[in-house]
């Protein structure tokens, strides 16, 4: 029998070869998935994303004129909360509890980069001057964030899951309906009215831009809803450290 040529022992070989090269690559990646999604979701007041979501075409500006875009959210953590400057009760309340957590995180936790964003659903009237004296109210190190138009705000909303409604008309028309809606604040003049009704939840942006945890409030017997410092301190830990598990 006539020896194979080594030309010939190649090109049998190779198939071979690439077949085994192609399994040990799809063993890794079968190996890595598996390690990543099999890690163990920390349980907090909410819950954290198995594979965390990117943020994308949004196009924002703060309360400085600046643009804030996906680039905007990386290299640190943020937390992002929304409302509107003339709700009376939750707004303000949930920003209040974010300084609180901002003063814990300073005291105990420096290395960890944090910023505190607050989204305006109400555009329209939250002008850029308007959120600046709002913002400033809470802390000066926290920024607030506007839409230019429906289709940024569209966007943005639906990138965290944010259920915003605002309705405008006049009350003898549509006074059957109001009374029966929930969590709205009602500003009128001259029988118009101006109706703006809004879930609440927190958002954590993780430092690669994407959608990693949305805290939930507690709810009292009465219906309140609300946030403590202390939980989302803790579960904030809990999270960067499910964050860091994972590199």
């Amino acid at each position: 029998m006539n020896k194979l040529s080594h030309s010939q022992q190649v090109l049998i070989l190779l198939p071979i070869l690439v077949i085994i090269a192609s399994a040990i690559y799809i063993f890794h990646l079968t190996a890595n998935s598996y390690f990543h999604n099999d890690r163990e979701l920390p349980k907090i007041q909410g819950f954290v994303l198995n594979e965390a979501q990117q943020l994308t075409n949004i196009q924002l500006t703060d309360h400085q004129g600046m643009p804030v875009n996906s680039d905007y959210f990386l290299g640190k953590w943020h937390f992002i909360s929304y409302g509107f400057t003339q709700c009376p009760d939750i707004c303000p309340t949930t920003l209040l509890t974010l300084t609180q957590l901002a003063d814990l995180l300073s005291a105990s936790h420096e290395n960890i980069e944090t910023q505190f964003v607050f989204y305006t659903i109400d555009p329209d009237r939250d002008s850029q001057k308007i959120l600046t004296q709002y913002i400033n109210y809470f802390s000066t190190n926290f920024v607030a964030v506007r839409a230019n138009n429906s289709a940024d705000a569209e966007s943005f909303q639906q990138s965290l899951g944010i259920k915003v409604e605002i309705t405008r008309g006049y009350i003898n028309d549509t006074k059957k309906n109001i009374s029966k809606k929930k969590h709205i604040i009602i500003a009128t003049k001259n029988n118009f009215f101006y109706q703006v009704s809004h879930g609440l939840a927190i958002f954590l942006i993780n430092p690669d831009a994407k959608l990693q945890a949305v805290f939930l409030p507690k709810t009292t017997e009465l219906g309140i809803k609300f946030f403590t410092p202390h939980m989302l301190y803790h579960d904030y830990l809990k999270v960067i450290n499910y964050y860091q598990q994972g590199y």
